[in-house]
């Protein structure tokens, strides 16, 4: 009975630790086709359709690249095809959850295996997203 405790404990825990195998972000990452979801309204720095849009319909599409890593803490550049931004984030202590934040907005971020699930927030009096998209490293 013991070893089956065990055996389930582990179990649990390899089966929740579904981050980044070796917790590098460095490279380039690229929006997965079909992933995005969410809604805007107006206009971003980004260019783009103006107006209420939902973000499958979106015409803009993103890259994170990674440039510089130290242990948790990056540096990266946001990027659509219009626009780059630089870009500041955090590996939370669970080893699969991330902050990030631009210029203008902020983001969190889910590693799940080799893909990040990245979603972005930004409200001003001219524009406002929610908007999730999955992304997969090069």
């Amino acid at each position: 009975m013991n070893n089956i405790g065990v055996t389930l404990t582990v179990g649990l825990l390899m089966v929740s630790n579904t981050g980044l195998a070796d917790g590098n972000l460095v490279g380039k990452w690229v929006e997965i086709e079909g992933s995005r979801h969410g809604a805007k309204a107006g206009i971003s720095s980004h260019g783009g359709q103006d107006g209420d849009r939902y973000a499958a319909n979106a015409d803009l599409s993103f890259t994170l690249t990674v440039e510089q890593q130290d242990n948790r803490s990056f540096h990266a550049r946001w990027c659509s095809q219009h626009k780059c931004e630089d870009v500041v984030g955090v590996i939370r202590g669970d080893g699969k959850t991330l902050l990030m934040s631009d210029e203008n907005g902020v983001y969190t971020g889910t590693l799940m295996d080799n893909k990040l699930e990245l979603c972005y927030t930004e409200a001003s009096p001219t524009f406002r997203v929610a908007a999730c998209r999955e992304m997969a490293k090069e």
